[in-house]
Order: C-alpha cells, then structure tokens, then sequence
C-alpha cells in the first residue's frame, strides 16, 4: 500500500513540473525565461512580460517639459562638421 502512495505522489509532482514548465515564457523586454504575462503594446500587439518589466511598463511615464532645447548646430562643437 506504501508503494501506491508513494507512486501517487510521484505522479502528482510530474504533473506540476509540467504544469510550472509549460507557464514558462521569454520576457519580450529583458528576454528572461520566468512566468510572463500578457501586455497589450500600443494598443495592437501582444506581448509577454516577467512581472518586473510588467511592473515598468505600466509606471506612468514622467510629464515631458514644454521648454524642451532643441538641438542646432551652435549646441555642437565646429569639430563634429557642418550640419547645413
């Protein structure tokens, strides 16, 4: 009867190893294998996050300054060449 327990809990173990490897994926942002989950990118494509890239995509993104320096070519030194 020990026999069949113990064959039983084998069984039990196999099944959740398997369990655990089939929700493996590749994490589309840091391309490690863990347990992803579904993201929507942009509103269009479907993608596989680990639960830190996840975490990351959806902090909300720093307001962007309206003063923004735009890059001329008096910002750049004569040795980088012409940009006309």
């Amino acid at each position: 009867m020990k026999n069949l327990t113990a064959n039983k809990e084998w069984v039990e173990m196999r099944d959740n190893i398997r369990r655990a490897i089939h929700s493996l994926e590749v994490c589309w942002k840091c391309q490690k294998v863990s347990e992803c989950h579904k993201y929507i990118l942009g509103h269009t494509v479907l993608v596989w996050l680990c639960k830190g890239c996840l975490i990351e995509m959806e902090k909300p993104l720093p307001e962007r300054s309206k003063n923004r320096s735009k890059a001329t070519a008096q910002n750049f030194p004569a040795s980088w060449g012409s940009f006309h």
